[in-house]
């Protein structure tokens, strides 16, 4: 079973544990191999844990649990964070499941989750940034109704590139 609640500060070790692991398997060929093998987990805790202590207006984090355990966890910024996007716009900041859970539904438990909440506050939208030779992520994203925009970054934290995808929402 799959329990859904907000992450507490507590959580941040663990969220970045998850998060490394994520970038360890899902992005081997698309990031540089010693980047990937030098994550500054502890810095990401550290910045996890401060975000989760003061969370912007709107923004929110969730955590998925399976038998007691964090197995995923999201963030949405609650105005997406480019320019070039209205207020009503929230983005999806970071999603990542423990890699041996991948193809459980916690991804999809994760999104929908944060999809509802951000219609129940009224955005009539959600965008994300996904690495451009990140297959697997576009799929999982467009099943859930998400479609590149044309925009392209390089990303800021992954030094690679990367596309935005939107998505509206009831």
């Amino acid at each position: 079973m799959i329990g859904i609640r907000d992450a507490a500060p507590d959580d941040a070790d663990a969220i970045a544990e998850v998060n490394a692991a994520g970038w360890r398997t899902a992005y081997v060929g698309l990031i540089d191999r010693d980047r990937l093998a030098g994550l500054p987990v502890r810095a990401w805790a550290r910045e996890i844990r401060a975000n989760l202590e003061d969370l912007s207006p709107g923004s929110f984090s969730l955590v998925a649990e399976v038998e007691g355990r964090i197995a995923g966890s999201c963030f949405v910024m609650g105005t997406a964070r480019d320019g070039d996007l209205p207020d009503e716009v929230a983005e999806l900041v970071a999603i990542y499941v423990d890699p041996p859970r991948w193809r459980q539904g916690i991804g999809t438990v994760l999104l929908r989750e944060a999809l509802e909440r951000c219609a129940h506050v009224g955005k009539s939208e959600i965008s994300l940034w996904t690495l451009s030779g990140n297959r697997p992520a576009q799929a999982f994203y467009e099943r859930h109704g998400f479609e590149r925009d044309g925009t392209e970054q390089i990303h800021p934290v992954a030094r690679a590139p990367a596309i935005r995808m939107r998505r509206r929402l009831p």
